[in-house]
């Protein structure tokens, strides 16, 4: 791995918290400024990837400045104090190495993906990056620029814009409700001063992990994050409370009506669970079954199958730290055929519930899917931070087919009972339709 083996004397147990996964090669070290480490180790090919990731993301925002945790996470990888961001795009094309940084609603994030013997500089970067950002005025413009325009282009997208429609109507003044790369009224008002702020608030070692996948040793390089981030300072990290989601007490519907365009598009749902809700794996089943495949869900079967409506139809519930939506999507020419279907399926999910036939497949689905969801590194990786981020536990990976398996129908139906809202939704339809054309029943309709 080219590291270091020197620093291994620190890793004696007055300084290192170990779990491990059991039968997995996966480990969770702690160093004492509260950084934690998970490693993966398989050594299939000569790489690794490394994800360095915050506990905070764009919800901390400031409300008038979405953007400013994307656009600091971006910036992170274009400049240090010590390395322009032109020299460090060197030194990565060089090693032939991939290193970036983004930012969701619930955490940053920067990532490196290199040749295991370049681990070394690679993890160099990092920590450089992570410590001394520089926020250079020019590679901020830069950024800027690049993301006024992706704002711009959110509606070109018929779907994207229908998706923000209602995120707004659901979410309401929630951070969730802001676009987490920034608006065009937004970007514009980001200073290099809330980058820096948001950098020393939240960028604490007692507020970060670390997950490396790939061909690595996990003691070397336990050894070496402490050697480059064990001097980090921890320092107290605001927390963050919002009130419940409003639910409708009806359907709430916006339509916006564009002539020039042949096919609807329609979403709607209402509030849902947070991440780490104890029936999170219920309401994914109950939700499978529902909408969660194009051609064989209820959804799917009456309105794609059947119906010849539309060619993709689905429901799901958000998964988040703070608490998601439910949220039921289709793109149709025929939209109050569509609308009506839906309507009535998910109903009949609220009233019967599931069968022991659709669980099943349900089952074998999840307990099937699940393993290629980690079978490259990269997804090893993705499924490592998820589980780290909404504490679902280091046996999470081995034991997810027992933990659905341990869903019983009768678990299902209650979810569907408990947290589907027949009727109480909120709705955006963005097409060449009027309200008038939708055949809608007891229904607010906002302008």
């Amino acid at each position: 791995m080219n590291l270091r083996r020197s620093s291994l004397v620190i890793l004696t147990s007055a300084f290192c918290l170990l779990t491990s996964a059991f039968g997995l090669p996966l480990y969770r070290d702690s160093l004492p400024n509260g950084l934690i480490i998970l490693t993966y180790e398989e050594h299939r090919l000569p790489t690794a990837s490394v994800s360095l990731v915050c506990r905070s993301g764009a919800a901390f925002d400031p409300e008038e400045k979405s953007g400013t945790a994307a656009m600091m996470s971006d910036l992170l990888t274009r400049g240090t104090a010590t390395m322009s961001g032109d020299s460090i795009k060197s030194q990565v094309e060089f090693l032939g190495a991939r290193f970036s940084g983004h930012a969701g609603d619930d955490n940053c994030a920067i990532e490196v993906r290199v040749l295991t013997k370049d681990m070394g500089t690679a993890l160099d970067l990092m920590a450089d990056a992570v410590l001394h950002p520089a926020f250079a005025v020019k590679e901020m413009e830069l950024a800027r620029s690049r993301m006024i325009t992706d704002a711009r282009g959110l509606f070109d997208d018929p779907g994207s814009e229908v998706s923000y429609e209602f995120m707004k109507l659901l979410y309401g003044d929630h951070p969730y409700g802001r676009l987490s790369g920034g608006d065009t009224l937004s970007l514009p008002l980001i200073k290099r001063e809330d980058l820096v702020a948001f950098h020393n608030t939240h960028f604490r070692p007692n507020n970060c992990f670390v997950v490396a996948a790939g061909d690595i040793s996990r003691k070397e390089f336990v050894a070496e994050m402490e050697r480059r981030l064990g001097a980090w300072t921890p320092a107290p990290v605001p927390t963050l409370t919002v009130a419940p989601l409003t639910m409708p007490d009806r359907i709430r519907a916006k339509v916006i009506t564009r002539s020039d365009m042949n096919q609807t598009y329609v979403e709607f749902g209402h509030p849902g669970i947070q991440a780490d809700d104890k029936k999170m794996l219920a309401t994914r089943l109950m939700s499978y079954v529902l909408g969660g495949g194009a051609m064989s869900s209820r959804l799917g079967i009456s309105v794609r199958e059947k119906g010849g409506l539309a060619y993709d139809v689905r429901c799901w519930f958000d998964r988040n730290r703070l608490q998601g939506g439910f949220h039921a999507t289709v793109q149709t020419a025929g939209p109050a055929e569509a609308i009506g279907l839906m309507l009535r399926d998910i109903k009949l999910m609220y009233d019967s519930g599931a069968t022991r036939k659709e669980l099943e497949k349900a089952h074998n689905y999840f307990t099937g899917s699940f393993p290629l969801t980690y079978a490259s590194t990269g997804g090893k990786l993705g499924q490592v931070r998820t589980m780290e981020l909404y504490g679902y536990g280091m046996d999470w990976l081995e034991k997810f087919p027992d933990k659905v398996r341990a869903v019983t129908l009768d678990d299902v139906n209650k979810t569907a009972r408990e947290y589907i809202h027949p009727g109480q939704y909120w709705m955006v339809v963005l097409g060449p339709v009027t309200k008038e054309d939708l055949g809608l029943t007891d229904v607010e309709w906002i302008e």
